[in-house]
């Protein structure tokens, strides 16, 4: 497919429906926010027209709903309008979103057979590891010559991490189908992870970008079952599904000495949870585990330090009224990573768990979307996710051309994961 065959119909900037008040013109960013690197989260949702149980609006119909919503939904989320000042706070000023347009002459299935970074460039409104600053969100949406249509969209992380992405997009949808619909974003962030005045304070670096290649793996909910019991064989702790997938990858993939990064999600679902649910901005910390030779790469061993790393970085949040403390401890974890991560001989994976991104809710009134998925990874990065019908777990596996084909030839992993192709 030549570039030519992407026509841009339009671009605007999309300002909220109704000014921010005065009282909300200054938005701080959090300690997590601070942490955070200027890259973008990124999502790109496919709704095939064949395949719909609503029917497909006329694209211009689409547009206009598209751009009426987001303009509602900018209301709600007034900082996601604005632009960061200095790592300290974001003006909220209604410069707006950046919303694109774009016809795409070719079948929307067609784009699948194509390396994942083409894909990206099609449909996301920029690349989310060069980002421009002109907008914290900007989209982008592809009329398809076969009537379906994609919409990529790109958030700040200095905003939001994933779980905030997948609200936004599952509240702008509810917008779409409702326009009274109530929202109940909570910006509170800063007031939970006190901001950090120091300018010592660490702030992660971005992954290193190599070239690379993407596939997406399936784990059955019966393969998962299954890895499940191997693992509860061998272990005297019962593992979860992110942590019996993460071992089992880390093993798979690991050949030398390394390290594995895990990202953990602090928002609680109790009443007394520390970090509310709803909180709409960054509020995921990462732990190292290490792996300095085989004896280290056993189940028990993997699986425990998984659980162990967990429970330590909840253990923080106990000291969560300690301004001082929790801004020291958080910029600890950010120096180690930057240490670590900068020796450039010592292999690092990362992972991370998307598993309730609310990819179902984001109808905006013609069905559900057949596929979501996420921009091209950096280098030695697996991000786990729902499958889309209920029956498993995906994984996005992002690593060099030479070990991912390793891996598509490893009985071990083909035991419990397949290839997922097209839709």
């Amino acid at each position: 497919m030549s570039a030519s065959r992407l026509v841009s119909l339009s671009r605007k900037i999309i300002k909220p429906s109704s000014p921010t008040p005065l009282s909300h013109r200054i938005h701080k960013l959090s300690l997590m926010d601070q942490m955070g690197t200027h890259s973008y989260m990124a999502a790109l949702l496919f709704y095939p027209k064949q395949n719909t149980t609503t029917s497909m609006p006329e694209p211009t119909k689409i547009s206009q709903v598209l751009e009426k919503s987001l303009s509602k939904v900018l209301t709600s989320y007034y900082p996601f309008a604005g632009q960061v000042r200095d790592n300290s706070f974001v003006e909220c000023n209604d410069i707006g979103a950046d919303l694109s347009i774009v016809r795409i002459d070719c079948p929307m299935c067609s784009i699948f057979d194509h390396p994942r970074t083409y894909i990206d460039n099609l449909v996301l409104p920029f690349d989310p590891w060069f980002p421009s600053m002109d907008s914290l969100v900007a989209a982008k949406l592809c009329h398809f010559e076969c009537g379906g249509v994609a919409l990529g969209v790109c958030l700040s992380h200095k905003v939001s991490d994933g779980c905030s992405l997948g609200k936004f997009l599952r509240d702008w949808s509810m917008v779409a189908r409702d326009s009274e619909a109530k929202l109940s974003p909570l910006f509170n962030g800063s007031s939970i992870f006190k901001p950090s005045n120091s300018s010592s304070f660490q702030v992660v670096a971005d992954p290193p970008l190599y070239k690379n290649e993407s596939k997406r793996f399936h784990f059955s909910a019966s393969k998962l079952k299954s890895l499940k019991s191997l693992t509860d064989s061998t272990t005297q702790i019962r593992p979860t599904t992110v942590e019996a997938i993460t071992a089992f990858l880390y093993r798979c993939v690991n050949t030398t000495p390394s390290l594995l990064i895990q990202a953990v999600d602090q928002r609680g679902t109790s009443n007394d949870a520390l970090v509310p649910a709803d909180l709409t901005g960054n509020a995921i910390l990462p732990f190292v585990v290490s792996a300095t030779n085989k004896e280290e790469m056993n189940w028990e061993r993997l699986v425990s330090e998984l659980r162990k790393g967990k429970e330590k970085i909840q253990d923080m949040l106990k000291y969560i009224e300690s301004e001082e403390y929790l801004c020291s401890k958080v910029s600890d974890i950010a120096r180690e990573l930057n240490e670590r991560t900068s020796n450039n001989d010592i292999p690092m994976y990362r992972f991370s768990s998307l598993r309730r991104f609310p990819s179902n809710d984001m109808n905006f009134g013609w069905g559900r979307p057949r596929q979501v998925d996420i921009s091209t990874l950096p280098i030695n990065m697996f991000i786990l996710m729902d499958n889309q019908n209920g029956d498993g777990v995906e994984v996005i596996v992002s690593l060099e051309d030479g070990e991912l084909s390793a891996l598509e030839r490893n009985d071990e992993f083909l035991q419990f994961a397949s290839p997922c192709l097209g839709f």
